[in-house]
């Protein structure tokens, strides 16, 4: 074979063997880029643990599917933990084996333990980023819903179930009585004087059996700090905090006022007719209703009255979604992708009617869904009014400490016949001692 062939073929080898390898480069090339595609479009998995049930948990469910037919990058998956105290002790359980979900329903207390244990992300900055909120749409939010997800001066959660406490009143009994719906404690105080003089064996004024958020919207109207956000001063056992436990006691040893009881909740017992005012939950909406078409009563629900002069109040309650920080950054921008659809003023406006949660921002109230609501249901407007100036209780590390130091502390003065002066100031040194033991 002469040299030209020779040198001829090899370059042709050459040219092949080239070929092939940069053909098998380009195939792997493009199998590599089909399997990061295909990774990239299998939607990012977001865990939400909740505790709803019956009606609340079916309107949930519904916004979730909602959200994961809505677009294809996140899909939700919830999971029912039961009660918020299962919720709570499975959360904490969780940040121990690193098995947390990407976001939770949350108490107030549950976002000063979790923040504590460091087990919760601050939103302030993911909340503005794609897919998350305009200045304009938090601007939208009420102010007290928003201060109730703020700890430490850091952004803790967004608003989701939020509830006021509300006036429920028998309209029958009032007209029964020619008397005004009481505009404040003392015209129930009034009213029921009026009914005892009478020999009616029905009441005046039904309060829950817990009554600290009733003690301390009454005493906050009366001039007391209660809690100060800073918890740099805790009052709760000057005159004008303990003012509001001695009318309280006075109305239930006067037999105007009562506390459940048996019937577990006030709002049965008004239901069927035996009481003219309570305060409980505008969720109360919800369960009124058939009680009271079964027992032929009339009602409304109005604004708490005030106490002492005091400027009008009332206390959030409800939850609100939290974010953990062993979610990886995918799955934090979903949760906030989620907690924006869920606050989307149609969506607000469907849990509200569903759920008997208020609407969480003015948008969500003005919606038509949410209008043609209150003209069918016009008692359901009061909490609406609220909403504007309620406010959310103080929180900290060991507030759930405190609270069952309350519950022993109430039961004492209202069902024992301990002193009430006393009574406080022990809880007050009780509260301070937690305070500076939890929170440094």
């Amino acid at each position: 074979m002469n040299k030209i062939l020779k040198r001829s073929l090899v370059a042709i080898a050459s040219a092949l063997l080239l070929s092939a390898c940069s053909s098998g480069n380009q195939q792997g090339k493009d199998e590599a880029a089909e399997t990061s595609s295909q990774a990239t479009e299998s939607p990012v998995e977001i865990t939400l643990w909740h505790a709803m049930n019956g009606p609340q948990q079916e309107a949930l469910s519904d916004l979730v599917k909602a959200f994961n037919e809505a677009q294809d990058d996140y899909q939700v998956k919830e999971q029912n933990q039961g009660d918020y105290d299962t919720l709570a002790q499975k959360v904490m359980a969780a940040g121990v084996s690193k098995d947390l979900p990407t976001l939770a329903q949350a108490t107030p207390s549950n976002i000063a333990d979790w923040t504590n244990n460091k087990l919760l992300t601050p939103l302030d900055d993911l909340i503005k980023g794609e897919g998350g909120f305009s200045d304009d749409e938090l601007a939208d939010i009420y102010p007290g819903f928003m201060d109730g997800v703020k700890y430490q001066g850091k952004l803790m959660g967004m608003p989701f179930s939020k509830s006021v406490r509300v006036f429920y009143v028998n309209t029958d009994i009032l007209k029964e009585y020619g008397v005004d719906v009481p505009k404040t404690w003392d015209d129930i105080k009034a009213l029921g004087e009026k009914m005892k003089a009478n020999g009616d064996s029905r009441y005046a004024l039904g309060l829950e059996a817990g009554v600290e958020m009733e003690v301390e919207t009454m005493a906050r109207q009366n001039g007391a700090d209660w809690f100060k956000p800073d918890l740099s001063n805790v009052d709760i056992a000057s005159d004008q905090a303990i003012a509001p436990l001695t009318y309280i006691k006075n109305g239930l040893d006067a037999g105007w006022a009562r506390l459940p009881g048996e019937d577990d909740y006030i709002t049965n017992p008004f239901g069927r007719g035996d009481i003219a005012t309570i305060v409980s939950s505008s969720t109360g909406l919800a369960y009124i209703p058939p009680l009271a078409k079964d027992s032929g009563i009339h009602w409304t629900a109005v604004e708490l009255p005030t106490f002492n002069g005091g400027d009008p109040l009332t206390l959030l309650a409800g939850n609100d979604l939290t974010v953990f920080n062993a979610a990886s950054d995918a799955q934090k921008k979903g949760a906030v992708a989620f907690m924006h659809f869920l606050l989307e003023p149609e969506n607000t406006a469907k849990w509200a009617i569903a759920s008997g949660y208020l609407p969480v921002n003015r948008s969500g109230l003005q919606t038509k869904a949410y209008q043609d609501y209150l003209n069918e249901h016009p008692e359901a407007k009061a909490a609406t009014k609220e909403a504007e100036y309620a406010m959310a209780q103080t929180k900290f590390v060991g507030s759930g400490e405190y609270r069952d130091d309350w519950k022993k502390a109430q039961d004492q003065m209202l069902l024992e016949g301990k002193d009430i002066p006393t009574t406080m100031a022990q809880l007050q040194e009780q509260a301070k001692q937690i305070i500076e033991k939890n929170n440094k």
